[in-house]
């Protein structure tokens, strides 16, 4: 399959799972922990490596010591072309996550802003000549850098992107300029904004398909040929983390596959959905979840 690039940041973390999310000033007991190496577009890139795509990450420098080369190494092993420099002048952050059977997640990672800023200074090189170019959001003016090339060079740009309608301004530059947008939408974000309204809204931007991904309450997926709503299964939670990195890297590799917008949104939603029910990143392969669908799939509506 063609060569996609990962464009954004990257470090490595630990999460754990409790039962439930303490309050200030209590505990939980621990009921599983896994290293994991984020953010977002680096568990897109372990993902697609894992079936079968040549994925490139373009990431942060990390400092040249022990925790990044070892992070460096991991990546190589499962198969990502990696494009990250180590430097002796820096320090590797590490994250911790807490992830609850509710479904949510809580992050604490390092502050280091001159590995952050570092991402400015990224090659891009391996961006032309790509099948897509995937990129997160939130790393700031970087990310305009790199769509603007894939731009000047035909790349198509999936971009992971929080959106919303009530300040329908941020990254609206951003989102014009992809091919492929999704926005996340938590529990809480379900019961504040229309998740009808907000694709509408990201297919009027330009989006050529858009999805909207609503937890347990599945995801929404349009294009010209108009809308598909796909149930989420029921399963047992167990780790959310990573969840939207999933669907994101299933929905690259249905695009990318040539199916249809309803095939890649009912994917993607089932490997989600696979992957909170088990740590750590989704270990199962295209064949086992096309396997499952027809347990898993819901109607569509």
């Amino acid at each position: 399959m063609s060569r996609v690039v990962c464009f954004g940041y990257v470090n490595p973390g630990e999460v754990f799972f409790v039962e439930r999310y303490p309050a200030a000033n209590t505990g939980a007991y621990v009921r599983a922990k896994h290293a994991f190496i984020g953010a977002d577009c680096a568990m897109v890139a372990q993902m697609l490596a894992g079936w079968g795509v040549e994925a490139h990450l373009i990431g942060n420098a990390l400092g040249a010591d022990e925790l990044g080369h070892r992070t460096l190494r991991a990546l190589n092993e499962r198969g990502v072309h990696t494009h990250i420099v180590l430097r002796r002048d820096l320090h590797t952050p590490h994250e911790v996550d807490i992830s609850d059977r509710a479904g949510t997640r809580t992050f604490f990672v390092e502050d280091a802003p001159q590995v952050w800023g570092s991402l400015a200074d990224a090659d891009l090189t391996p961006i032309r000549g790509a099948a897509m170019l995937y990129v997160d959001w939130y790393v700031g003016p970087p990310v305009e850098r790199a769509v603007d090339l894939a731009r000047a060079h035909g790349v198509p740009v999936f971009i992971n992107v929080e959106y919303s309608l009530k300040r329908p301004e941020l990254h609206r530059n951003l989102i014009t300029k992809s091919t492929y947008a999704q926005s996340p939408m938590s529990d809480v974000h379900v019961g504040q904004e229309d998740p009808y309204a907000l694709i509408a809204a990201l297919r009027g931007l330009g989006a050529r398909i858009a999805f909207v991904t609503r937890g347990k309450h599945g995801s929404l997926a349009a294009d010209d040929k108009g809308l598909v709503a796909v149930p989420a299964p029921s399963v047992d939670v167990v780790d959310t983390q990573g969840a939207g990195a999933v669907y994101s890297a299933a929905a690259i590799y249905g695009v990318l596959a040539g199916w249809t917008t309803a095939e890649v949104a009912r994917f993607a939603t089932a490997a989600a959905s696979l992957k909170c029910a088990q740590h750590g990143l989704l270990s199962l392969t295209v064949a086992d979840i096309l396997a499952r669908l027809p347990a898993l799939a819901e109607p569509l509506e």
